[in-house]
């Protein structure tokens, strides 16, 4: 038995778990090899500090998924680099039980049989959906853990892997930066939630920010932001339940210059394109599997957004994720701009900006921009001093690159740093690490 005093409190739990197990070696005067020890401290640290028998999938920073499917199925996972992995790990009933118990606690929620499926965020920031017993699911209890970087992506990361190239993210950067709204559509696993949060690491450095998620997925590091996250009703009479089209309204009195949310699926869209309208800025992400099945989606039930509502939106940016080669990738299809509706057939006008190419593996700009347009118009720029403020941000995007300035952190201090003192940014391109400093 493990009785804490109130001095151990604040010792780390790592340190005193293992000071406790050699406290009772020497109290009860038993000899143990190094060898042993080394074992007994592993699976206390694994067991009570770590996930138990999924451990070692956890820590693994190339796993993206761990999939359980029920009693005695061995786990299955989704690897970065060896795709789809059958493992040798699988539990009996009785060990599922207790390790969905420990699961859905240490995320902070309650499951049983009479509230069998349970979605949460891990503390490490994993997505964790969970069903219990055979009540839902006829082979027993499953899981399935939706793996996330500690550390975000950041734009130059999402170059480095070929989604997005450099005059793509110098167009989004722009365009954040002069409060126009855009949409990631994709299917699942495209990468969209990845995007969004990589191009709000874009956002001017004293604007205020509010993200509203089901399950906290956006990463910032910006003090003038608020991180929102929906609550269920816990038990009867445990209070109200807060969905995001609640957590949407009460943004809106909250006077944000940017609104994040992690995904548009139902009437909530409504108040979302009304925030467009009324000249806030949003992000957010939307399944779908082009701009037709967006515009599509976003008509139509349970969505209901007004045709002539949809003008607010500016940018559409289309993910897949694809194969090349032995490897599954996630590439920008393309980005799409909401151009109007045309007046004589009341259809919703759109221009394509850039295009992929999957022959050659490249992005193309088409030549046309009609928010670079607006943006140059009303800054009064012509098209040159345009095409100059282009060139600098893709240099400056470059320079974070070869440099190999991957913390979000990091790359956060540097747009920051531009919006205040763009010059100062130029004249240390060759060493930025003085502005990070």
């Amino acid at each position: 038995m493990l009785i804490l005093t109130d001095e151990e409190l604040g010792i780390e739990r790592k340190k005193l778990l293992i000071s406790k197990v050699s406290e009772l070696i020497d109290y009860y005067g038993i000899n143990i090899e190094k060898k042993s020890l080394f074992k007994i401290d592993y699976y206390l640290i694994r067991n009570y500090l770590g996930w138990g028998r999924i451990n070692a999938l956890m820590i693994d920073p190339l796993i993206e998924d761990i999939s359980c499917d029920g009693n005695n199925v061995p786990i299955f996972l989704f690897h970065r680099k060896e795709q789809n992995i059958r493992t040798n790990i699988s539990f009996d009933s009785n060990s599922l039980i207790s390790l969905a118990i420990t699961l859905a606690q240490r995320s902070g929620k309650h499951i049983s049989s009479a509230n069998p499926i349970v979605d949460a965020t891990m503390p490490d920031g994993s997505r964790l959906q969970l069903m219990f017993g055979t009540e839902v699911t006829s082979r027993g209890t499953s899981f399935t853990i939706r793996k996330f970087r500690e550390t975000p992506f950041t734009p130059v990361d999402l170059m480095e892997l070929h989604t997005f190239n450099a005059d793509m993210l110098a167009y989004f950067w722009l365009s954040i930066e002069n409060n126009k709204s855009l949409v990631f559509i994709g299917g699942t696993a495209s990468g969209k939630t990845t995007s969004l949060n990589a191009v709000s690491l874009f956002i001017p450095p004293l604007a205020k920010v509010i993200s509203i998620e089901d399950t906290r997925e956006v990463t910032l590091f910006h003090d003038n932001w608020i991180a929102s996250v929906t609550r269920e009703i816990v038990a009867e009479g445990g209070g109200t339940q807060v969905d995001m089209f609640m957590l949407l309204k009460a943004a809106m009195r909250q006077r944000p210059e940017y609104i994040l949310v992690g995904e548009v699926r139902g009437h909530e869209a409504q108040t979302l394109f009304q925030a467009m309208n009324t000249g806030h800025t949003t992000f957010s992400t939307m399944h779908a599997g082009s701009v037709d099945a967006a515009i599509h989606r976003l008509e139509n039930e349970p969505l209901n957004v007004p045709r002539n509502m949809l003008q607010a939106l500016n940018i559409m940016s289309i993910q897949k994720q694809i194969q090349i080669g032995p490897d599954r990738v996630r590439r920008c299809d393309e980005i799409v701009e909401i151009a109007g509706i045309d007046p004589a057939t009341g259809n919703i006008m759109v221009n394509t900006v850039f295009e992929y190419n999957p022959v050659t593996d490249e992005f193309s700009y088409t030549g046309r921009s009609q928010v670079l347009s607006e943006i140059a118009a009303f800054h009064g720029w012509g098209p040159d001093k345009l095409l100059d403020e282009m060139e600098r941000r893709k240099r400056v995007l470059s320079s974070v690159r070869e440099q190999n300035i991957r913390d979000y952190v990091s790359f956060t201090k540097i747009i920051q740093a531009y919006y205040i003192d763009k010059n100062n940014v130029i004249e240390n391109l060759d060493d930025l690490s003085v502005i990070v400093a």
